[in-house]
């Protein structure tokens, strides 16, 4: 943060113009300005006479800035000003001095604008990337919500550690290879970057050329950049993890980054797993050891208990026949603590006392 030789206010690094006063940056400031890079939106602000006490404020501050013109005299005056988006605080400061008059008006890129186009979307997140303490790693994300391989956390195509999201566009083969849904991620992408289209950083060609470098499928037998997405459910009686999605390893995403910059996430800890069969489409397609695994973040798996129903108790299901026949009957045929020949017999058992019930029953 610089600041400003004639107002005194903070100036964020790379700014052009003070936010506050539109005083121009200059080696008072302590600051060599840099040049963007690529096309930057324009933005241009116009605005009328004011009987606001906003409206001398307003017309000091555009005085300082070279691309300032007037028109008309009297009444009929029309102040305009022209700023590249970079110039983010600037523009919102001065926007919210003539923003409500009915004279006012904002172009973006010659489309009509208001306060919030600046504050919402790419621009907005754009005004928090200037105060970021990292602004680079920013774009990338910082949390496990937002952290990213685009460039871009404001597309809403994060790699989380559990999958879903873009990740589950897709489906496995017969080797257990999951094959992306290319044009669907394609879509989504474009559409991200369409809908941000004023940020001045966001690099639509590394995006894109991002989404290039991305294989048509990951195995994670043989890829340890990726594991499996599993769900503990029944198959042929018995529970077990099966295979439906990938998810990353988030802190080995770096690879499909291109250019020098390399973000860095949290890096996941290791968790036990017990021995456990994964399979798909009932063929086994991982064997996982007991122990720790390395640089993954499985699921803990194979434990029963947490996945355990009421009805595994022999002893509440037992209870349940005897106290409200109905919902201990049901448990009785759900579990599988009890033989078939037991169901029945229970079950028979039961129909006979609840018959000679009835039947002396005054």
């Amino acid at each position: 943060m610089l600041k400003c030789d004639k107002c005194g206010a903070g100036i964020n690094n790379g700014a052009k113009f003070c936010s506050q006063c539109g005083d121009p940056v200059t080696e008072a400031d302590k600051v060599t300005v840099p040049q963007a890079d690529g096309k930057v939106a324009d933005v241009e602000i116009t605005f009328g006479k004011s009987t606001s006490a906003n409206y001398a404020k307003a017309v000091a501050i555009c005085e300082n800035l070279p691309t300032y013109t007037v028109s008309g005299d009297g009444n009929q005056i029309q102040h305009a000003v022209t700023l590249p988006v970079t110039e983010i605080d600037l523009i919102v400061n001065l926007f919210d001095l003539v923003g409500s008059w009915k004279s006012s008006k904002m172009l973006i890129n010659g489309q009509a604008a208001t306060k919030k186009d600046l504050t919402y979307g790419g621009l907005g997140c754009f005004q928090g990337r200037q105060k970021a303490y990292d602004p680079a790693q920013y774009c990338y994300g910082e949390s496990a919500w937002d952290c990213n391989i685009w460039g871009c956390k404001r597309l809403n195509m994060p790699i989380s550690s559990f999958g879903g999201g873009w990740l589950d566009y897709g489906r496995f083969d017969q080797s257990g290879t999951w094959m992306f849904d290319k044009n669907r991620i394609r879509h989504e992408l474009e559409a991200g970057l369409k809908e941000n289209d004023w940020c001045p950083v966001l690099d639509k060609r590394r995006v894109l050329e991002t989404f290039e470098k991305l294989p048509d499928g990951v195995n994670p037998k043989r890829d340890p950049r990726w594991d499996y997405q599993t769900r503990y459910q029944k198959v042929d009686g018995r529970y077990q993890d099966v295979a439906v999605g990938i998810r990353p390893v988030v802190e080995e995403m770096s690879f499909y980054v291109l250019g020098d910059y390399k973000p860095k996430w949290e890096p996941q800890e290791p968790i036990e797993v017990q021995r456990v069969t994964m399979t798909l489409d009932g063929q086994v397609i991982e064997d996982t050891a007991a122990g720790k695994t390395a640089g993954t973040r499985r699921p803990r798996t194979g434990n029963k208990k947490n996945k355990r129903k009421w009805y595994d108790s022999q002893i509440y299901v037992i209870v349940l026949l005897f106290l409200f026949f109905p919902v201990g009957l049901y448990g009785l045929w759900q579990s599988e603590k009890f033989s078939h020949r037991s169901k029945i017999i229970w079950s028979v058992a039961l129909a006979v006392l609840l018959v000679i019930g009835l039947a002396t029953e005054p």
